[in-house]
């Protein structure tokens, strides 16, 4: 999948959209603000661990 200009480098922000996502930041910042994150997702704040799905391949070829 290509990445479209103007993505932000995500291609699944592409498909989604900007309308979509530009609220984010400024909820995330409310909530920090708060504790709300703290309090909703204290179980990611010690993880054993974590898969963000992100993979490293790395070949000599």
């Amino acid at each position: 999948m290509a990445v479209e200009p103007g993505s932000g480098g995500h291609p699944g922000r592409a498909q989604i959209g900007e309308e979509a996502i530009a609220p984010g930041p400024t909820r995330l910042a409310e909530d920090l603000a708060a504790g709300r994150r703290h309090t909703r997702h204290a179980e990611l704040l010690t993880p054993d661990t974590m898969d963000v799905g992100y993979r490293l391949l790395v070949s000599d070829h």
